[in-house]
C-alpha cells in the first residue's frame, strides 16, 4: 500500500518533471530536505510508481523527424482481437510516438513522427495502413507546434 503524497512529495514530483538532473542535494534544498531523507522521499516515489522512468527529451527537428501527423484510426470490426492486433502492430514502428485508445467515431489516435510527408506517405503505404483491421484512417497534420510538454499537471498545496 503506498502513503498518501505530502506536500513535499509533490513539491519533489514537479521539481523533477522540469529538472530531471538536478543532484539530490540541490533538490532536497529546494523542497527544504537534507540529501539523505531526499533521497530516501525520491526512492520511495519510484518504488511506489509515481515516477516511472527518466528521460533525456530530443529536437526533433535536429533529428529529422520535424514532421507531426495525427492519424484517426477505425478498424474494420469491434472484436478484442482486432484490438489486440493493431495494438501489437503499432508498438513495433518507431514513427509512432504515442497512440490512444478513443470513444467515438474512431477507435484510435496515433501521433506519428516523420522526416517529409514522402516518408509519412511512405510509412501509411507500407507499413500502417497494411495492418490487418485498419478499415480507415483520416490524417491531420501539423502546421505548428504550439505547445507541447511532457509534465503532468497536477494540484498541489
Amino acid at each position: 500500500m503506498t502513503e498518501p503524497l505530502s506536500p513535499v512529495d509533490l513539491k519533489i514530483l514537479e521539481v523533477l518533471q522540469q529538472q530531471g538532473r538536478i543532484s539530490m542535494t540541490e533538490l532536497g534544498e529546494r523542497v527544504g530536505l537534507s540529501t539523505s531523507p531526499c533521497a530516501r522521499r525520491v526512492k520511495r516515489l519510484e518504488d511506489e510508481g509515481h515516477i516511472t522512468k527518466y528521460v533525456a527529451l530530443l529536437n526533433p527537428e535536429s533529428l529529422g523527424a520535424s514532421l507531426i501527423v495525427f492519424v484517426n484510426v477505425r478498424l474494420g470490426s469491434q472484436t478484442r482481437d482486432a484490438f489486440n492486433r493493431f495494438e501489437a502492430a503499432v508498438q513495433k514502428f518507431p514513427e509512432v510516438v504515442a497512440c490512444h485508445l478513443l470513444a467515438g467515431g474512431f477507435d484510435y489516435l496515433v501521433q506519428v513522427r516523420a522526416r517529409d510527408i514522402k516518408e509519412f506517405r511512405d510509412f501509411m503505404r507500407n507499413s500502417f495502413t497494411v495492418i490487418e483491421g485498419v478499415a480507415e484512417t483520416q490524417s491531420s497534420i501539423v502546421l505548428e507546434e504550439l505547445k507541447s510538454t511532457t509534465e503532468i499537471p497536477f494540484a498541489h498545496p
